[in-house]
């Protein structure tokens, strides 16, 4: 799992504790790191992450491009609230999962769909709708 020479030409994903990480290879052949930072929302360079993530156990999973972003929008949905399209969408997925859980059942397979289809949406809207301090705010 933690071997950097099996990077390729692909970006890998990882979930170290609560936080995401990405690997970018560039076109040279080194290799961009960002991180989630927890005070904005956004990504950041993360070199101080890649030792932990090439010799960490424990709290270190790569995962998927789909776990990566479901970690990332979930992380964000924590963090953060706004007046924006991307918080209308997880105001959505927070009715989805409030009215399961006060219906006492798991998702259903629709709904897990249907908020993974939402949170591909708002990771992608993050960058482009989301202004710090403007129209969202670390809560």
């Amino acid at each position: 799992m933690n071997d950097p020479q099996n990077t390729a030409d692909v970006p890998r994903y990882f979930v170290v504790g609560d936080g995401t990480v990405q690997w970018i290879p560039l076109e040279n052949g080194g290799l961009k790191v960002l991180k989630l930072d927890w005070d904005t929302g956004g990504f950041m360079p993360g070199l101080d992450f890649l030792p932990k993530v090439m010799f960490g156990k424990d709290e270190v999973e790569e995962v998927s491009e789909d776990e990566f972003i479901q970690q990332t929008e979930w992380m964000r949905r924590k963090l953060f609230k706004g007046d924006n399209a991307v918080f209308a969408l997880y105001m959505l997925l927070d009715t989805i999962e409030a009215t399961a859980k006060q219906e006492g059942r798991r998702l259903t397979a629709e709904e897990q769909q249907m908020i993974a289809v939402i949170q591909r949406k708002t990771y992608a809207l993050f960058e482009k709708e989301c202004c710090l301090n403007e129209n969202y705010f670390k809560k």
